[in-house]
């Protein structure tokens, strides 16, 4: 069996919810040792759906979560009570054996804890210490409570998502959280190269509200060169048109042109050869600037047709366009099932289940889901056996007393 790409890196990850869940995931699917430290109680996101009935009021309630699965699959799981003084000397001991603590609280929480940066490296300097915060460890708005909607209004997003005659509108997923996920991710793996090279760790510090703004594209410098404050738009892009979803018979199709010469084929494609040599059309800025007059010429064509219809007209010319497909739509999609994207994995508790995969693949490392999400507390023999010489019976002392 090939080695893994991350094999020999040890994460210990105190995140919760998506952020940090999401960015260890990444770790651990390429083969780095993810060591996943929650409360006894367990994390909040073991109560997010869909939750099956097996298990439902048993010794393992807290590990029925679908959520929770497609999260922390590849994953090891503790348990400590990170408010008792042991638990704290048992995190403590890890961080000696350990190559990155991953953490998403409040800024300041680590410090109350007493095992933020400047004491993690005193016990092993090269440690990496990543932080995913809302705003960041410092400045007027870090203590400001963060979730991933408060990021996107933030960031800007909201002010630009949505229709003209909308209110603001949250993207349909997480991004907020997701993005400073794989930010975090790169700046970790930034760490450990220089760490190679120095001997030496850092703390990383990742802004969700940072993160976003660096994905607005445009945006900024439209503003600040530009002096153009962006507003909803709907379905349309920023700088070309046509790109947006135009409606059909059956539906909305999504086109997409940039350029000239891609304006071109659409022409061609839609049987509006005039189009192409209208001089009020003649420039990507001026069918911009006319892409709602422009959109309501397109709709009078391509009501005429289905989406399967229009979309194979399109794609004689080559013009980029695709139907809208919904959630289940995309789990029966033959191009990501023949690519080997979602995968099955059998949980104790929730049975077979299908997730999403690795959205990458690497040639001669590939990323692997080998074992579904942990029970609650499932390996506290295990890692704490294995690394600090815990035996079964100090574990029973320490489960009466609290710690794990």
């Amino acid at each position: 069996m090939p080695m893994k790409a991350l094999e020999g890196i040890r994460i210990l990850d105190l995140t919760r919810i998506l952020a940090g869940p999401y960015c260890s995931m990444l770790f651990a699917d390429l083969g780095a040792e993810v060591i996943k430290i929650e409360p006894p109680e367990g994390e909040m996101i073991r109560d997010n759906p869909p939750m099956v009935e097996t298990g439902k009021e048993g010794p393992h309630d807290r590990s029925r979560s679908g959520y929770f699965l497609s999260l922390n699959r590849n994953k090891y799981g503790i348990t400590l009570n990170l408010k008792h003084p042991r638990a704290i000397s048992i995190f403590k001991d890890l961080v000696k054996i350990g190559d990155v603590v991953l953490e998403n609280y409040a800024p300041g929480v680590m410090k109350r804890l007493g095992i933020d940066y400047p004491v993690l490296k005193e016990i092993n300097p090269r440690i990496v210490m990543g932080s995913i915060s809302g705003f960041g460890q410092w400045g007027p708005s870090s203590g400001k409570l963060a979730f991933d909607i408060v990021a996107q209004a933030m960031s800007g997003l909201m002010s630009v998502t949505g229709h003209p005659d909308s209110p603001p509108t949250k993207v349909g997923t997480s991004i907020g959280d997701i993005n400073a996920a794989v930010h975090a991710a790169f700046t970790i793996m930034a760490a450990l190269w220089h760490r190679e090279k120095s001997g030496v760790g850092q703390h990383i510090d990742v802004s969700m509200q940072e993160a976003m703004v660096s994905i607005m594209e445009g945006a900024v410098v439209r503003w600040t060169i530009g002096k153009e404050l962006l507003t909803p738009i709907g379905s349309h892009n920023t700088n070309e048109s046509p790109m947006a979803a135009y409606r059909c018979k059956d539906g909305y199709i999504i086109i997409g042109t940039v350029g000239n010469e891609h304006w071109e084929r659409f022409c061609r494609a839609v049987r509006k050869p005039e189009w192409a040599t209208d001089p009020g059309y003649a420039t990507k800025g001026q069918r911009w600037a006319k892409k709602y007059i422009l959109q309501k010429e397109i709709e009078k064509i391509t009501e005429d047709y289905t989406v399967k219809e229009l979309g194979e007209m399109l794609d004689r010319e080559r013009v980029a366009n695709s139907p809208i497909l919904n959630i289940q739509q995309v789990v029966d999609d033959p191009h990501l099932n023949e690519r080997g994207y979602f995968v099955d994995v059998e949980h104790p508790v929730i049975g077979k289940a299908k997730i999403p995969g690795i959205p990458f693949k690497l040639s001669a490392t590939p990323g692997e889901v080998e074992r579904p999400s942990p029970l609650l507390g499932e390996h506290n023999g295990f890692i704490l056996g294995k690394y600090l010489g815990i035996n079964r019976a100090e574990l029973q002392k320490l489960a009466a007393e609290g710690v794990i």
